[in-house]
């Protein structure tokens, strides 16, 4: 989990109200560590998954719940591969990851 950790950016105070809202939470690309591939993380760090989002998220969660739902989806993921769309999204999304709404379709992965 230490390993997890080094790899995302922390929630800042003044991005939000937690626990009361979700946390901003990305990958950083760092030069010894590449984005994760995986069918729900973009090539530019954002991650698709329900509990960063609004309606996922429940002000009971915390730092360690986040990091364990992360590593729960990194180490069962079956496909070698980013989201559908994946160039498209990088290149045209302007919105904060908070403020993307996803469609949650595939608890598969």
């Amino acid at each position: 989990m230490d390993a997890l950790r080094k790899w995302l950016t922390p929630p800042t105070p003044r991005a939000l109200p937690f626990p009361t809202e979700p946390p901003e939470v990305v990958f950083v690309k760092l030069p010894d560590r590449p984005i994760p591939i995986h069918p729900h993380i973009y090539s530019n760090g954002i991650i698709c998954l329900d509990l960063l989002g609004a309606q996922g998220w429940s002000p009971v969660q915390n730092v360690e719940s986040i990091a364990m739902s992360l590593q729960s989806m990194l180490t069962g993921n079956s496909k070698n591969e980013r989201p559908q769309g994946d160039e498209e999204f990088v290149r045209g999304n302007r919105l904060r990851p908070r403020d993307i709404e996803f469609y949650y379709h595939d608890n598969d992965v």
